[in-house]
């Protein structure tokens, strides 16, 4: 717009210009005329006539209609301009991206728990009240010679009741992280010369089939009172067996006592440690 206005004001200054220069080269020419006709001073009204003969004066040459210049126009094109300008930068925010999930709460005991395979053997062992361990270890092979052997007949993703008998048990754990509950089931291995915690009265024994001490402790976890000796685990024939079963030979004259594990298939026999 600015050079259509430049063009216009160019246009309209040369149209007053040229009538400027014509008058001024026909008043030259005049001049001249008047100069060379001095000695005819009656003939000066022919020579106004033929000076304003040579061309029309200033006031009557047409004006060109340039039209009207509108200014109002710039001022609406620029804010037009503008307008586009801020709408060009009024577009639509991108959304927020998303937040990221939350984690899934763990918890190491836990995963050591559902770590644990059915049909290995853990090498854990009862207190008199508690497993020692607050999680379960390592596996171990369950030909290992040791007291504290636990066979793992079950591993469950929830609370469960596991087969009960001399031997067996349950170790659970619920975790507060996820509220998850995870239970194993336990059979334990028989191994002589361990001992195992019992409570005594009289002749009447308790055994403790899932503990493990040492055989020459001197004090024992409440209520039991009394260390035994594993002296013989016996696979159980077709026709029986019972504690009598359990001394070495006639020379052997411990006092033997004995429980059945494995669901019947399994003579354990007790004695005293020496």
């Amino acid at each position: 717009m600015g050079d259509r206005h430049l063009r216009r004001w160019t246009w309209l200054v040369v149209w007053l210009l040229v009538p400027a220069l014509l008058v001024g080269c026909n008043r030259r020419g005049g001049g001249t005329h008047h100069n060379g006709s001095s000695g005819n001073s009656g003939n000066s009204g022919s020579s106004d006539r033929s000076s304003d003969a040579d061309g029309p004066g200033i006031g009557d040459l047409p004006v060109p209609d340039l039209g009207t210049i509108d200014d109002s126009a710039d001022d609406d094109s620029g804010d037009r301009s503008d307008q586009g300008s801020t709408s060009g930068g009024t577009g639509e925010t991108e959304p927020e991206p998303e937040p990221e999930p939350e984690p899934e709460p763990t918890d190491p005991t836990e995963d050591a728990f559902r770590a644990v395979a059915q049909g290995t053997c853990l090498p854990v062992w009862r207190d008199g009240r508690n497993w020692v361990a607050p999680a379960p270890p390592a596996a171990v092979s369950c030909q290992t010679q040791r007291g504290e052997l636990f066979f793992v007949t079950n591993v469950a993703n929830r609370s469960m009741t596991c087969p009960s008998g001399p031997g067996k048990d349950s170790w659970s754990y619920s975790s507060s992280a996820t509220g998850n509950t995870t239970t194993l089931c336990l059979n334990r291995i028989w191994v002589k010369n361990y001992c195992v915690l019992a409570e005594r009265s009289g002749d009447n024994v308790s055994i403790g089939t899932t503990t493990a001490v040492d055989c020459d402790a001197a004090r024992v976890p409440v209520p039991y009172n009394e260390v035994l000796l594993v002296a013989g685990a016996y696979q159980v024939p077709a026709s029986g067996a019972n504690t009598s079963n359990c001394p070495t030979g006639p020379g052997d004259n411990l006092r033997y006592w004995s429980v059945y594990a494995d669901d019947g298939r399994t003579l354990v026999c007790f004695t005293v440690p020496a």
